[in-house]
């Protein structure tokens, strides 16, 4: 019997917690990348009346992504922390409209594993922001 894909088993997963709170779910992957989407809530506005998406959401989904994305490269399922997430805001993020994240593992070391992503909400040609985020695998090695 074959062991199990770690990262086989997060996209199959429900789910949970904050993720869960947040409705991110999964949409596609490949062998060093991830993309995860997170649906409006009105929850999200800054005030009702500004339209303004509040950045809480994007970071995580950016958070959850780049994690998921490191998981599709390693195929390791360890516990990680981030290290530094930086996010470059080039717009809002427009009300009503699903929140996508694809991220790329792009390097892994001994004990670091570095992302970047791009958020959208409906046209990948038009992007709500780009990060880079570093994860520490928490593990001894």
């Amino acid at each position: 019997m074959e062991p199990e894909d770690p990262f086989e088993r997060l996209k199959s997963m429900p789910p949970r917690g904050h993720h869960a709170l947040l409705g991110i779910y999964h949409i596609a992957a490949g062998a060093d990348w991830a993309e995860l989407a997170c649906p409006f809530s009105a929850g999200f506005l800054m005030d009702a009346g500004s339209g303004l998406v509040s950045s809480g959401p994007v970071i995580s989904l950016i958070d959850a992504a780049a994690g998921a994305a490191i998981i599709a490269r390693t195929r390791r399922w360890e516990p990680m922390a981030t290290l530094d997430l930086r996010v470059d805001y080039l717009r809002a993020a427009r009300p009503e409209c699903t929140l996508h994240a694809r991220a790329t593992c792009h390097r892994v070391t001994r004990r670091v594993a570095f992302t970047r992503c791009e958020v959208h909400d409906g046209d990948p040609a038009n992007p709500v922001a780009f990060a880079a985020a570093s994860f520490f695998f928490t593990s001894e090695p």
